[in-house]
C-alpha cells in the first residue's frame, strides 16, 4: 500500500511521531510549512490567538498528487482544543484526498483530542479510518513505540 504522511509541526513533537509512523509503514513523509508561526514565544502566542479567532494562515504544501496514494495519514498538534491552523488551512482548500484517511494528534496536558478529531472529520469528505492521540509527555518520554506500532498494525490490517 502506498501511504503518505502529511503533517504540520511547529516545535518538532508531531514530527517525531510522523517519522516513527513513516518507518513503521514504509510511508512517504511530507511536511506542511507555515513561516508565520516559526520562532519563539511571540509566535507561539500569535498561533494561539489566531487559533481562537480561527484565522487561517498562508501555508506551503509539498507539490504532491494526493490521489496517487492509497492512503493518507494527517498529523497535527492541537492548539486551543482545535487542530493546528496550518492543517486547517490545508483542509479548508478541499484537497483531493484518497478514500483512506487517518489522523494522529499530539497535544499538551490541557487539550482533549476528541474535539480536534471531530473538527478534522467535519473537514474531510470521508470517514476517518483510524486515529492516534499522543500527549506531549508521551512523546518527550519516548513512550510512544507501542501506540505507534498498534496504529500502524491497525492501518495495515485495514481496520
Amino acid at each position: 500500500m502506498k501511504t503518505l504522511i502529511l503533517f504540520y509541526s511547529r516545535t518538532g513533537t508531531t514530527q517525531v511521531i510522523a517519522n516513527a509512523l513513516a518507518t513503521a509503514l514504509d510511508a512517504t513523509i511530507a511536511r506542511i510549512e507555515c513561516p508565520k508561526y516559526k520562532g519563539g514565544w511571540f509566535r507561539y502566542l500569535l498561533a494561539g490567538y489566531d487559533s481562537v479567532k480561527g484565522r487561517l494562515p498562508p501555508i506551503d504544501v509539498p507539490d504532491l498528487v494526493f490521489r496517487d496514494y492509497d492512503a493518507i495519514i494527517l498529523g497535527t498538534p492541537i492548539w486551543t482544543s482545535y487542530p493546528a491552523l496550518p492543517m486547517r488551512s490545508f483542509l479548508s482548500g478541499k484537497p483531493d484526498l484518497p478514500d483512506r484517511v487517518s489522523l494522529f494528534l499530539t497535544y499538551g496536558g490541557h487539550s482533549v483530542p476528541q474535539k480536534a478529531e471531530q473538527f478534522i472529520s467535519d473537514l474531510i469528505p470521508v470517514n476517518l479510518e483510524a486515529t492516534l492521540n499522543l500527549g506531549q509527555k508521551t512523546v518527550i518520554d519516548e513512550a510512544f513505540s507501542e501506540p505507534v506500532a498498534n496504529f500502524a498494525q491497525q492501518l495495515k490490517s485495514g481496520h
